[in-house]
Parts: C-alpha cells; sequence; structure tokens
C-alpha cells in the first residue's frame, strides 16, 4: 500500500471538520452539532465506495461507523510549543514498516480536570505544511475504541494555540483491514484519562 493510504483519502468533509474548527470561532452548539452530524453520515457514505478501506464483505454488510455522542467539553484549545529542531523521525507501524514523520510541536490543555500534553507531528509526506496529525491512545482504547490508538488531523495557522477537537477523532484503515499500514502513537501520547469522544470500534460485539 502507498504510504498515503495511511490516513487515506477520507472524505473531503473530514479535513473539513478541523478547518471550521479554527472558522467557526463563533459556531452555535446546535450548527456545532448539526456540522458534525453531517460529516458523520457524508463518511458512511464513503465507506461503501470503491476508495473504501473496509473488505468486500465488510462493505457489503456496512451499517455505519459508531460513535461516541458529540460532547463539546472534547473539543480544546491546547497551546502549541514548537520544538526548535523538526526533525524527521520514523515512526514503527502496525505492519512492521517504519514511517517517517516530523516531531512538530507539544501541545498542553486540560482535559477531565487534568493538564494533558501531547506531541503532534506532521507527516513526511504531507503536501499541506499546516496540516498536523495528532495520534493519540487512552483509556477507551482496546475496550470502546480501536487499541491501536485513533487520530486527529489538527490544522495549524501560525499562532501557539491549536483546536484539537476529539470528537473528530477517527480509526486508521488498519482498523478495518490489516494490510493497511498505519503509524502507532508514541508513548507521550497514550493519555491516563479515557476520551468519550470521535469514532468508537466499527464492529461492536
Amino acid at each position: 500500500m502507498k504510504r498515503n493510504n495511511i490516513f487515506g483519502i477520507l472524505v473531503v468533509a473530514i479535513v473539513g471538520i478541523t478547518i471550521l474548527n479554527f472558522l467557526t470561532v463563533g459556531e452555535s452548539t446546535e450548527d456545532y452539532i448539526e456540522r458534525l452530524n453531517t460529516e458523520r453520515k457524508d463518511k458512511n457514505g464513503f465507506m461503501v465506495s470503491s476508495t473504501s478501506p473496509l473488505k468486500e464483505e465488510d462493505r457489503r454488510n456496512f451499517k455505519g461507523l459508531n460513535y461516541f455522542p458529540i460532547n463539546e467539553d472534547y473539543k480544546v484549545t491546547a497551546r502549541l510549543t514548537l520544538l526548535e529542531k523538526q526533525r524527521p523521525i520514523f515512526i514503527p507501524s502496525t505492519t512492521g514498516e517504519e514511517l517517517k514523520y516530523i516531531p512538530f510541536g507539544y501541545a498542553e490543555f486540560e482535559l477531565n480536570g487534568a493538564p494533558q500534553k501531547v506531541l503532534i507531528y506532521q507527516d513526511w509526506e504531507e503536501t499541506d505544511p499546516n496540516k498536523l496529525s495528532l495520534m493519540f491512545a487512552d483509556e477507551t482504547s482496546a475496550f470502546q475504541t480501536y487499541g491501536g490508538g485513533r487520530y486527529i488531523d489538527v490544522m495549524y495557522r501560525n499562532t501557539n494555540a491549536v483546536t484539537i477537537d476529539f470528537n473528530t477523532a477517527y480509526n486508521p484503515y488498519c482498523h478495518f483491514n490489516e494490510e493497511y499500514s498505519c503509524p502507532i502513537p508514541p508513548r507521550e501520547n497514550i493519555l491516563k484519562i479515557p476520551i468519550e469522544a470521535g469514532e468508537k470500534l466499527y464492529k461492536i460485539e
């Protein structure tokens, strides 16, 4: 599989979620919820398309992705501290490959009443210099959510703050099909709290 299939070409709307998070500062709660619900419906449509990561049998039987209820408490503004030396590194993947990323900066915020700190990366092959990636796992991983962690697209706008919306957290393609190679969240991004937001396990027993 090509490296740019790691995150895949989700739906244009999925990328739009994070872009709109920056542009819709005055967005009402009602509009926010409606927007995310629309994006989720659009992604369900993508999952049955010819470019879906689902296996053929799963695509035929697809009934929709599973999500936590939308909760604005999980949309946070984080203080961003850029790394002085942004040098590429290799991150292990689910297939044993090593994928090239650039550690970009630390994002600090408060969630569930406790301070959190994560490292945000830039994909070496990403053509948009403002599009960053947060790969994380939390206490729901392997129980309510995919054990290999989830991802969030983060938009950088040359400021010392970024919006991290955990309601937009999504499963990597390897959750749906083990042929895909997905980066494993680094140790510093394993959160010691449950993130009950965003995408859940695809198949809930």
